[in-house]
């Protein structure tokens, strides 16, 4: 089976029409994690303030009801008072709670309590303050907070070695998204057996993204990548479906060629409410090209079996849930 064309960081097929690879330097990790980190996961970003740095509020308010740290196992009620009322966007109460376990130390109360002050999300604005205290949440081993100082550092063109260690230690903390950095950056300096090492811990903590570039970057036989791309795709790695329907086409399996782009596309699967005419209107619209050359016939009983393959294929389909700034589970 041949592999679809990709760009420098072995990730999107180029040509496609499914993805396309915005404008950006040869270096392999800012092109990589440009597209892939930060568009594809439109995470709430740092946007422009007199600092350079702020979290948007609004950003910051929709990130709540997503994922990206989780309270320690025997955490004190307090803070999961303070969590409930984050995640709720009763910001004004869970200040007031994370205030003395922040003092105390409670890494987690620190994070939350920083975000607030950076964005004035309950309380007043406090920049200063609050980037103080994002400090000390990293030092105290908060994995987020130790990415958003990395991404603060890279912002302001800090040496590569202090960025470097900032997502080290949110790494060793187990943060794949800091994983994955590292991954790229490995392969930048030609470290690919560094990067492999990532980049496998990463898959095994369940960040499809990583399988991804194992099977671009790393994997040998035809088998392999399929395997890695097809369980990628399995847990929601978009870009794994489109070069799996690229791989389709190059072998005429129209059927899953179509089927794989509508995954890809971010078609069904992702709101119980769409009905399979609706899938279908999307499909032929996004998707008709795999098959526009059958008949009327043929294409009709292709789409009967896209429908199929859909169906099998969202019968165990687990998508991940990726990292968010300043957000809670």
């Amino acid at each position: 089976m041949s592999a679809p064309r990709r760009d420098r960081a072995g990730m999107y097929p180029t040509g496609s029409g499914i993805f396309s690879l915005a404008q950006g330097s040869n270096n392999v990790r800012q092109n990589a994690m440009k597209n892939m980190i930060v568009n594809f996961l439109n995470a709430p970003r740092i946007g422009s303030t007199a600092t350079g740095l702020r979290l948007s509020a609004s950003a910051l308010v929709i990130a709540t009801a997503l994922t990206s740290i989780s309270a320690p196992a025997l955490a004190a009620s307090a803070l999961d008072d303070g969590m409930t009322a984050y995640r709720q966007g009763d910001f004004e109460k869970s200040a007031a709670i994370f205030a003395p376990l922040a003092e105390n130390g409670d890494a987690t109360a620190q994070y939350l309590l920083s975000c607030q002050m950076i964005n004035g999300a309950g309380i007043p604005p406090n920049e200063d303050t609050g980037w103080d205290l994002m400090q000390k949440a990293a030092h105290n081993r908060q994995p987020d907070a130790s990415i958003i100082l990395a991404r603060k550092a890279e912002a302001s063109q800090a040496p590569k070695d202090q960025i470097r260690a900032l997502y080290q230690q949110s790494a060793d903390q187990g943060e794949t998204q800091a994983m994955l950095w590292l991954a790229l950056d490995a392969m930048d300096q030609g470290q690919n057996d560094t990067a492999k090492t990532l980049l496998e811990k990463a898959w095994e903590l369940g960040d499809p993204r990583a399988a991804t570039l194992l099977a671009n970057r790393f994997t040998k036989t035809d088998s392999g990548r399929y395997q890695y791309l097809r369980a990628a795709a399995q847990n929601g790695e978009m870009r794994a479906a489109a070069y799996l329907a690229e791989e389709a086409r190059s072998v005429n399996d129209t059927a899953e060629a179509v089927g794989w782009c509508a995954i890809a596309t971010g078609l069904p699967g992702h709101n119980e409410d769409v009905d399979w005419k609706t899938i279908g209107d999307a499909v032929e619209k996004n998707c008709g090209k795999f098959d526009k050359d059958l008949d009327d016939t043929a294409r009709a009983a292709n789409r009967e079996r896209v429908d199929q393959f859909l169906a099998t294929f969202f019968e165990n389909y687990k998508p991940w849930t990726p990292w968010k700034a300043c957000a809670v589970r």
